[in-house]
C-alpha cells in the first residue's frame, strides 16, 4: 500500500489535469445513469401505458420531471425520445473522449517526471554502481518499469475512479428499487474479491520475474548490438542467436503464465455475474407477472444489477493491472532509494583554484572486499609531471579514480592543497581535473559539442585552441563540415587516434590545473603520437600531469615514475634511475615498453649504455 501512495504523489503536480478526468468521469456516469432511468418511460409511460413511480424521496426537480411525464401523451414523448437518445450518446461520446484524453494526458506527465527522476538519480549515482548493475537492466528500469506503471495510471486509474463511479450509481439505483433483494450484492462481492486477491499474489510473484526477464533481454540486446564487430569478426552469429533465444524464450514463458492469469479473471467475474443476473431475472420476472413490479421498474432494476457485472470485471482486472504496477513500482523506488557511496557533505566547501600539492596518506581501497591500493602514501607537486607504470590489476586507475571521488578510500585520505577531497563540492573538485581515458566515449554529435561537452558556454575560439593543443584541428578542418560534423555514435566515423585526440581536447578546455591520461595515447599510431607527445610536453609546464601509460615515449616525458604493484608503490624515481636500481622496472620495460626483438640493445640505447 505504501508503494502505491507514494506512486500517487507523483500525481500532485498535476492535479488540475487529474481533476479534470475525474469531473468528465462524474458527468459520464450521470448520463449512464440518465439512460438506464430512461427505461422507466420507454417501458411504462410508452409501451404499457404505466404511471412512473414518483417516491418522495427523490429530489424536487426531479419529481417534476417524472410529473411532466406522468402527464405528457406517450406520441409526442416518442418523438421526444427519438431526438434525445442521440444527444445523450453524443454527450457521454464527449464526457468518455475527454476523461480518456485528460487521464491519459496525467499518466504521461507522471511518467515523464518518474523517467526524468530515474535518469537524473543514475547520473548521479557513483561509478561503483554502474560498475555492478548491467546497461541493460538499468535502461528496462527506465523504459519497460516505468510503461507498466503508465499502464497502470492509464487503465489502473481509470477503471478504479470510472469503474468505481458506475457501481454506486447502479447499485443506488437497484437500493431505490428494492433495497433488500439489492443486498445480495453482498453475497456475489466476496465470491468474485477471493479469487481475484489469490490470483492477484501470484500476478505480482510473476511480474517481479517477467521484469526481471525483461532486463535480461534488453541486456543482451544491448550487449550484442555493442559488440556486434566482435560478433561477426569471430563468426559468433550462433552463439549470440543461442543466448538472445534463450532469454527471450525464457521472458515469453514468463508472461505467458501472466497473460494467462490476467486473462482468467475477466470470464471467471463475467460467470459469477451472470449467475447473480439469473436468479434477479428469475425473481423479477415473477414480480412482474404476478403485477408486484412493473415492466418499467424490473427493466431499470435488472438493468442496473447486470450492468454491475462489467464494472467489477474491470476491477478485477483492474487487481492484476495494479499487481504488476506495484512490482514495476517497487523496483523503480528501489533505485530511488539507492544512495550513491560517494557523498557531498552538506558543509562541503568550493575547492579554490590547485597550486601547490596532491597527497595520498596511507590510502587503502577494497573492491568487493577484494584490496587494491595498501596504504599507499604518495605526494605530487604542483607542475610535476608524474608517470605511473606496473602490472594490469595493480591499482593505478584505481589510485586515479580516488582523486575525483569517483570512489572512496576505504582508509586513509586524499588532499589537495591540505583539504581533504571529501570535505569539498565534487563540482569544484572535478573541474579542476582533465580526464583523457583508455577507453575513448565519444557521443553521437558534432565534433564541437562533444569538446565542449559539460561546457555548453564555450566559444568557438576556446574550442579550437583546445583542439589545437591537442593536435586535433588539423583533422578537423578536413571532415566535411568541420566543427559541426556529426562523428557517430561512440565516435565510430573517425580512427582510434582522431578519437584519443578529441578526448584530450575535451579535457583541455576547461584549462584544468590537473590532468590525467590514463593509456591516452595506447590507441594512436606512430604519427599521431608524435603530434600528442608534444603537445603534452608544452602542458607539462602549466599544469600537473599524471600519466597511467605503457608505452617508453609517453613514460619519458615524467620527471618522476611511480612502479605499483599488487596495490603497493614499490618504486619510484626517474626513467633511467629506474632502469638503475629497479630489476622489476627494467623487467616491465623489456615486456611492456620495448618493441620485440633485441630488448637488451633497446634498453641499452635508451639508458645511455655503450
Amino acid at each position: 500500500m505504501s508503494t502505491y501512495l507514494r506512486l500517487l504523489r507523483f500525481i500532485k503536480p498535476h492535479l488540475r489535469v487529474f481533476g479534470m478526468a475525474i469531473l468528465y468521469m462524474v458527468g459520464s456516469t450521470v448520463l449512464n445513469g440518465v439512460q438506464l432511468g430512461s427505461v422507466f418511460v420507454l417501458a411504462d409511460r410508452i409501451v404499457t401505458d404505466e404511471i412512473i413511480p414518483n417516491p418522495a424521496w427523490l429530489p424536487h426537480w426531479l419529481l417534476g420531471v417524472v410529473d411532466w411525464l406522468n402527464h405528457a401523451d406517450r406520441v409526442p414523448l416518442v418523438g421526444f425520445f427519438a431526438c434525445t437518445i442521440p444527444v445523450l450518446f453524443l454527450l457521454k461520446g464527449l464526457c468518455d473522449f475527454w476523461q480518456s484524453f485528460f487521464m491519459t494526458d496525467t499518466a504521461q506527465r507522471v511518467i515523464r517526471d518518474l523517467r526524468q527522476r530515474l535518469f537524473d538519480h543514475f547520473i548521479d549515482l557513483s561509478i561503483d554502481y554502474h560498475t555492478k548493475a548491467s546497461t541493460g537492466t538499468l535502461m528496462s528500469r527506465i523504459l519497460y518499469d516505468t510503461g507498466i506503471v503508465q499502464n497502470s495510471i492509464t487503465e489502473g486509474f481509470t477503471d478504479l475512479t470510472l469503474q468505481s463511479l458506475h457501481v454506486m450509481m447502479y447499485l443506488a439505483i437497484a437500493l431505490a428499487i428494492d433495497w433488500k433483494l439489492s443486498l445480495v450484492i453482498l453475497v456475489m462481492a466476496p465470491l468474485i474479491g477471493w479469487p481475484i486477491a489469490r490470483i492477484g499474489q501470484v500476478l505480482k510473484k510473476l511480474s517481479h520475474q517477467s521484469q526481471t526477464a525483461m532486463g535480461k533481454l534488453t541486456s543482451t540486446i544491448h550487449e550484442s548490438l555493442s559488440g556486434i564487430r566482435v560478433i561477426q569478426a569471430f563468426l559468433a552469429h550462433s552463439e549470440a542467436r543461442a543466448k538472445f533465444e534463450s532469454v527471450n524464450m525464457h521472458s515469453y514463458q514468463i508472461q505467458r503464465k501472466l497473460q494467462k492469469r490476467m486473462t482468467a479473471l475477466s470470464p471467471l467475474t463475467e460467470f459469477i455475474g451472470s449467475c447473480a443476473g439469473a436468479w434477479f431475472f428469475w425473481y423479477g420476472a415473477r414480480q412482474v407477472l404476478s403485477g408486484v413490479m412493473t415492466l418499467g421498474t424490473f427493466l431499470v432494476f435488472l438493468g442496473a444489477m447486470l450492468s454491475l457485472i462489467r464494472p467489477f470485471k474491470r476491477l478485477a482486472r483492474l487487481h492484476g493491472i495494479n499487481q504488476q504496477a506495484l512490482a514495476s513500482a517497487e523496483r523503480i523506488f528501489n533505485v530511488l532509494d539507492t544512495s550513491s557511496s560517494v557523498r557531498e557533505l552538506a558543509q562541503a566547501r568550493v575547492l579554490s583554484r590547485f597550486h601547490r600539492e596532491i597527497r595520498y596518506e596511507h590510502v587503502s581501497f577494497h573492491y568487493d572486499q577484494r584490496p587494491v591500493l595498501r596504504d599507499v602514501s604518495l605526494t605530487i607537486a604542483f607542475g610535476e609531471t608524474l608517470a605511473v607504470v606496473g602490472p594490469s590489476g595493480g591499482g593505478k586507475t584505481t589510485l586515479m579514480n580516488l582523486l575525483p571521488r569517483f570512489f572512496d578510500a576505504s582508509s586513509g585520505r586524499v588532499r589537495i592543497d591540505g583539504i581533504d577531497v571529501r570535505h569539498v563540492t565534487l563540482s569544484s573538485l572535478r573541474e579542476q581535473i582533465g580526464w583523457v581515458t583508455q577507453e575513448t566515449f565519444l557521443f553521437n554529435d558534432t565534433v564541437r559539442e562533444n569538446i565542449a561537452i559539460g561546457r555548453t558556454q564555450a566559444s568557438l575560439e576556446n574550442i579550437i585552441t583546445a583542439a589545437k593543443m591537442a593536435s586535433a584541428h588539423s583533422f578537423i578542418s578536413r571532415l566535411p563540415k568541420g566543427y559541426d560534423t556529426i562523428i557517430g555514435e561512440r565516435g565510430s566515423l573517425l580512427s582510434g587516434g582522431e578519437r584519443q585526440r578529441l578526448a584530450i581536447a575535451r579535457a583541455l578546455l576547461n584549462d584544468p590545473p590537473i590532468i590525467i591520461l590514463d593509456e591516452a595515447t595506447s590507441q594512436l599510431d606512430a604519427e599521431s603520437e608524435h603530434l600528442i607527445t608534444e603537445a603534452l610536453e608544452h602542458l607539462t609546464r602549466e599544469r600537473t600531469v599524471v600519466i597511467i601509460a605503457h608505452r617508453l615515449s609517453t613514460v619519458r616525458l615524467a620527471q618522476r615514475i611511480v612502479l605499483i604493484q599488487e596495490g603497493r608503490i614499490v618504486e619510484s624515481g626517474s626513467h633511467d634511475e629506474l632502469l638503475q636500481k629497479s630489476p622489476l622496472y627494467r623487467r616491465f620495460c623489456e615486456l611492456q615498453l620495448m618493441d620485440a626483438g633485441s630488448s637488451r640493445s633497446s634498453l641499452d640505447s635508451v639508458s645511455g649504455v655503450a
